[in-house]
C-alpha cells in the first residue's frame, strides 16, 4: 500500500462521494484546515494517486444504453492487439474499455440509443477483426449500483443505484451538451472555467447543472484512483446466478468487504458483475471463499477477471 496518511485516505473519501464538493466542505469534514485540504488535493493530483475527477450519468435519462461485450482474441500478435485496441477506443461510443486475464482478453462498453447502432458497430468490427476474435460475449446493462470507496478509509456507505433498462428521452440543449461533455471527464472544473469554456454566465452553468442533477441525469461526482500507485488490484468478478433474487444481498457482501466499488446487474451470459480492489490473490482467495460459503447452491459459475489497463472510462459520449 502507498504511504497516505489517515487525513489523505479521508480527503480521497469525501472526494469520491461527491468530486465538486468545494475545499470548505471537505475540510470541515476531515476536520482540517481549507489551505491543508487544498495543499493535499494537489499532491494527490501530482503524485498520481488520483487520475482525474468524473462524472457518473444516468445515460437512460438520454434515450442512451450500453451493451457489455467481452472478448478473447486468437492468433493476434502484440501488434494486432493494440490495433483492435485502438479501434474500439476510438470509437465515438466507447464509454469503457479494458484489458484483462482471465477467461477473455477484453472488456468494453459500447453506448447507443438504440441495438440498430450496435449491430452497426459489430458488423464493422467483425469485418475488420473477425478472424482474431475467438469468442465474444455481450451483455445489456439493466442497473448499475455505485458504491463508494472505502478501500482507503471505512467510512459509511452510500449506494447510487439507477436502472438503465428504461430508456426516455429527457429535453437537453446544446448547452447542456456542452456541459456534460466537460464535465465528464474533468467533474472538478470550477464553475467560472466550466461556464467560459461553454460561453454562458456561470449562473446559467450552476442553474443548467442543478437541473441535470434534479432530473437524475447527472447521478454523482467521482474520483478515478490510481490502483497501481495504491498497490491495488482491479479485480472484476462477473456471476451467473441460480436465482436473481439474491443480487441485493450479493451486492450487500461485497460492499461490506470494503472493496466493492460497482455492481451491474445484467442480461446475458452473465447476471452480475462485481468490481473489487484487493491488496494480493490471497485476499481475493479470502472473500471468495466467504462468498462461496454464505451463497452455497445459490449460483451456477463465476469468472473471475484482472483489469490491468483501464483505457477508457467515460460515463458519456455524444455521437457529435
Amino acid at each position: 500500500m502507498a504511504e497516505l496518511d489517515l487525513l489523505d485516505k479521508k480527503i480521497m473519501y469525501e472526494l469520491d462521494l461527491n468530486a465538486r464538493a468545494p475545499v470548505t466542505q471537505i475540510a470541515k469534514k476531515v476536520r482540517a484546515s481549507k489551505e491543508t485540504v487544498n495543499f493535499r488535493i494537489k499532491r494527490l493530483l501530482k503524485e498520481n494517486y488520483i487520475k482525474n475527477f468524473y462524472t457518473i450519468f444516468n445515460t437512460s435519462k438520454l434515450g442512451r444504453f450500453y451493451y457489455k461485450t467481452f472478448l478473447k482474441f486468437h492468433g493476434t500478435t502484440r501488434q494486432k492487439e493494440q490495433e483492435i485496441i485502438a479501434y474500439i477506443k476510438n470509437n465515438k461510443r466507447c464509454a469503457y474499455l479494458g484489458s484483462c486475464e482471465g477467461p477473455y482478453d477484453l472488456t468494453f462498453l459500447i453506448i447507443v440509443q438504440n441495438s440498430r447502432q450496435f449491430k452497426e458497430f459489430l458488423t464493422d468490427f467483425e469485418e475488420k477483426f473477425g478472424d482474431f476474435i475467438l469468442e465474444k460475449e455481450v451483455h445489456t446493462v439493466l442497473t448499475t449500483h455505485k458504491l463508494n470507496q472505502k478501500f482507503l478509509y471505512n467510512g459509511p456507505t452510500k449506494k447510487h443505484s439507477f436502472y438503465q433498462d428504461e430508456v426516455i428521452n429527457a429535453k437537453v440543449d446544446e448547452t447542456d451538451v456542452k456541459i456534460m461533455e466537460i464535465i465528464s471527464s474533468n467533474a472538478r472544473i470550477p464553475l467560472i472555467d466550466l461556464a467560459k469554456e461553454v460561453k454562458v454566465d456561470p449562473k446559467v452553468a450552476k442553474y443548467r447543472i442543478k437541473r441535470l442533477e434534479k432530473e437524475g441525469i447527472i447521478i454523482s461526482y467521482t474520483s478515478s484512483p490510481n490502483f497501481d500507485k495504491l498497490g491495488l488490484q482491479f479485480i472484476q468478478i462477473n456471476f451467473n446466478l441460480k436465482n436473481l433474487k439474491i443480487i441485493p444481498s450479493v451486492i450487500t457482501f461485497f460492499d461490506e468487504t470494503c472493496k466493492c466499488l460497482f455492481a451491474l446487474e445484467l442480461l446475458g451470459k452473465y447476471d452480475l458483475t462485481i468490481e473489487i480492489h484487493v491488496e494480493n490473490d490471497r485476499v481475493l482467495r479470502g472473500i471468495m471463499d466467504k462468498f462461496k460459503e454464505k451463497f452455497v447452491g445459490q449460483y451456477n459459475d463465476y469468472d473471475i477477471f484482472n483489469i490491468y489497463v483501464e483505457h477508457v472510462l467515460l460515463w458519456l459520449r455524444f455521437e457529435s
